[in-house]
């Protein structure tokens, strides 16, 4: 699969938006709200510039992922980044609704843990999933993470509270 990552900057701030603003209620279905206040275009910004001066502190990571032709279809971030003996990350990705189930995410979480733990040596990377959500955790198995927990009630998903499952890859 032919796609690329390229970190969060303000010349690709704009797309982020548009995208989040796009998939907002399809990524509720699975996700907690983010509020109405994360999606006001000033505050979206801020969120977007503290984020750039987050990466340049080692903070966190985040990439958007491209296809082929260069459209965003997706993006993929490391946070909670434990910049101590551990080395542990947590992974976040989401895709678009229109380009779901074609492989971008499996794709996209392998080149990050690439990244992961080469670039940025980290020794464990975890990521969670809402109990219903299959197809993120078929992206996880993908790429050789192994479920280690269920958390019962962890995330309110629309006025319901939801189990969640964390996944771990320790490097190799």
């Amino acid at each position: 699969m032919d796609i690329s990552l390229e970190l969060v900057s303000e010349k690709n701030a704009h797309e982020i938006y548009n995208f989040e603003i796009e998939n907002r209620a399809y990524f509720e279905e699975t996700l907690p709200s983010r509020g109405d206040e994360y999606y006001k275009t000033e505050i979206f910004y801020k969120i977007i510039k503290e984020i750039i001066e987050e990466q340049k502190c080692g903070q966190c990571y985040m990439y958007i992922i491209r296809d082929k032709s260069g459209k965003m279809v997706g993006r993929v971030n490391f946070f909670s980044i434990r910049n101590d003996e551990t080395r542990t990350a947590e992974l976040g990705y989401r895709i678009g609704k229109n380009e779901n189930g074609k492989g971008y995410a499996t794709e996209a979480v392998r080149m990050a843990l690439e990244k992961g733990f080469k670039y940025y040596k980290f020794r464990r990377i975890e990521a969670g999933t809402s109990l219903d959500n299959r197809g993120s955790q078929r992206v996880l198995e993908k790429n050789g993470f192994v479920m280690t927990k269920r958390i019962e009630n962890d995330m309110d998903v629309n006025g319901k509270w939801v189990d969640s499952l964390v996944f771990e890859k320790i490097m190799a």
